[in-house]
């Protein structure tokens, strides 16, 4: 069922066997997993069905750098569904280097490997709506070819993996009315989790504390807690929560909110390709199984190693839509779009398109669709049929340049940084909750890796006689310290390890020395790979329902 909190008296006590903080993608799969468990299950969510003024401005916080990193009440929805009302879709599984330990990248390893995960991404895929569990074109598109560049060839550099879509999956659309007709399952709307209570030996949770507006207290008692608010909120819970624990929940080593992660990420230059018996493939492909998926370009796992580079992935884009000199229409339209849609957008998919820099050359962005009509409009058709009138929404604008010439626009993997950290600052919000300082930071092998795996594209375009990329190496290093963005990603906060100097939870994603709490979100992630978290977000939300069913 699904209750209001407001609803409840003062004082009131939730009795379950799993209480879960948050129901996003984490939070709903999980209890989704745990219907048929026969444990009495209570989901606390802090928003209601639709996003709400003063709940979203519990997000607010410190961020130190705001030109690097987006405001951390920009690119999450505090609300049913959490962010999966708005997310873009695109999905894929980590790579096995990914789970690694590397030589050359300190900090690196998970305490599990791809093959441990692999089962449960392909569960993952029933609620992201994403199909069979093909990342390859061999697979996914076995009558188009393995390339999308026509005569290229590079034993280092891969051009037949892919990015697949969801819908994309609004969780609480998709699952809600499943847990509003369970009886052994409810959840709570507006209910927000103020504090973590421990018993005084400090190794079991008693209960938790929560609230709703305006201001009234309730608690939640369980055998067993799962917090699934989000990479940052949940660090944020655990730092606030130091009756017993003075540095905070899972902080004993002073791990808890070091080693944030995102993704460093932006656009390459231009590449000038010369495919050799076909053309370029630019566009958005559906899969045997009807789903969007994207060609990407990225460095061979071998070759990784070998150069001791992190993990890079890259797609064909097209020029900034901030700049009216490119004289595109439809860029035009884009950009000047951005005033109402940049709560979809997070900065490190379009830093121009986000809400990280101020619109511009209006005046310039309207000549430009005005002499560009005719492609704005046959554009509009296709952005009309295909993405607002279809379930399965057609991801992004992608358009043909007929001069085979491409924007390379890169995710690369960040390397774990024990400077990097959220801290809890002097301010409080609405409840009293202490709010988050952010100090996100990127190391020069994170730059060097970009570099470097820019460099084998280029080569290897080069010797195949393929294209060739129009940049310039000396300049990339400070292109990239000064356009790379995050927001949307938080990872990293109470990473998994084997013991607790390392991380905050064991590989079972219970947090080390504390007997019955758990975390089921990205901020368990250990290193950041390329991918978005969100598959992976739900996969290992999964292998935890397993878990908890398995101990009862």
């Amino acid at each position: 069922m699904i209750v209001d909190a407001r609803q409840l008296p003062e004082g009131f006590v939730v009795n379950c066997d799993v209480c879960i903080i948050g129901a996003g993608a984490a939070g709903i799969t999980l209890a989704h997993e745990l219907l048929q468990s026969g444990q009495k299950v209570a989901v606390m969510e802090s928003g209601g069905r639709k996003l709400e003024r003063r709940t979203q401005d519990l997000y607010k916080g410190e961020v130190l750098d705001p030109a690097r990193h987006g405001r951390l009440d920009m690119y999450r929805q505090r609300r049913f569904g959490g962010t999966t009302g708005v997310w873009g879709g695109r999905c894929a599984p980590f790579d096995d280097a990914d789970f690694e330990v590397r030589s050359h990248v300190p900090h690196s390893g998970w305490p599990i490997s791809k093959n441990n995960l692999d089962p449960y991404y392909v569960r993952a895929h029933t609620y992201c709506d994403l199909g069979a569990y093909a990342y390859t074109a061999q697979r996914a598109l076995p009558d188009r070819p393995a390339s999308f560049i026509p005569g290229f060839q590079s034993p280092a550099v891969r051009t037949d993996r892919l990015w697949r879509f969801s819908l994309p999956t609004d969780f609480a659309q998709a699952f809600g009315n499943d847990l509003r007709k369970s009886d052994a399952t409810t959840v709570y709307l507006h209910a927000n989790c103020l504090k973590i209570c421990m018993q005084e030996n400090g190794t079991v949770v008693s209960h938790v504390e929560l609230a709703s507006f305006p201001n009234k207290r309730f608690k939640a008692k369980a055998r067993r807690y799962v917090l699934a608010a989000g990479g940052l909120e949940v660090t944020r819970l655990l730092l606030n929560s130091d009756d017993i624990h003075p540095n905070g929940i899972g902080n004993a080593r002073d791990v808890l909110g070091r080693f944030y992660l995102s993704h460093i990420t932006g656009d390459l230059g231009e590449v000038c390709f010369t495919p050799k018996g076909g053309q370029v493939i630019w566009d958005y492909e559906k899969s045997v199984d009807g789903v969007y998926c994207r060609r990407s370009i990225a460095i061979a796992e071998e070759k990784q190693r070998s150069d001791q580079l992190l993990n890079f992935r890259a797609t064909l884009g097209h020029l900034p839509a901030a700049d009216p000199q490119h004289r595109n229409g439809i860029l035009s339209s884009m950009y000047l779009a951005k005033k109402y849609i940049t709560h979809r957008i997070p900065p490190e998919y379009s830093r121009s398109l986000s809400a990280m820099e101020p619109l511009r050359h209006t005046a310039l962005h309207l000549r430009n669709i005005g002499t560009d009509l005719k492609h704005v409009i046959g554009f509009s058709r296709r952005w009309t049929r295909e993405r607002l009138l279809s379930k399965r929404k057609l991801p992004s604008v992608a358009f043909e340049n007929r001069a085979n010439t491409y924007t390379l626009h890169f995710d690369g993997e960040q390397s774990p940084n024990p400077a990097s950290r959220v801290t809890l600052n002097g301010k409080r919000d609405a409840l009293g909750n202490r709010t988050l300082c952010v100090d996100w930071r990127f190391n020069d092998l994170d730059v060097s890796s970009v570099i470097g795996s820019c460099q084998l594209i280029s080569n290897a375009l080069s010797y195949s006689g393929a294209g060739r990329m129009l940049f310039r190496p000396e300049l990339m290093s400070d292109s990239i310290r000064t356009n790379c963005s995050v927001g949307s990603h938080h990872l990293g906060t109470t990473r998994m390890a084997t013991s607790p100097s390392q991380g905050v939870v064991d590989e079972n994603c219970r947090v080390h020395e504390i007997e019955n709490l758990y975390i089921s979100s990205s901020s368990v992630f250990p290193t950041s790979g390329v991918a978005n978290p969100t598959l992976t977000i739900v996969a290992l939300s999964i292998r935890l329902a397993d878990r908890l069913r398995q101990i009862g």
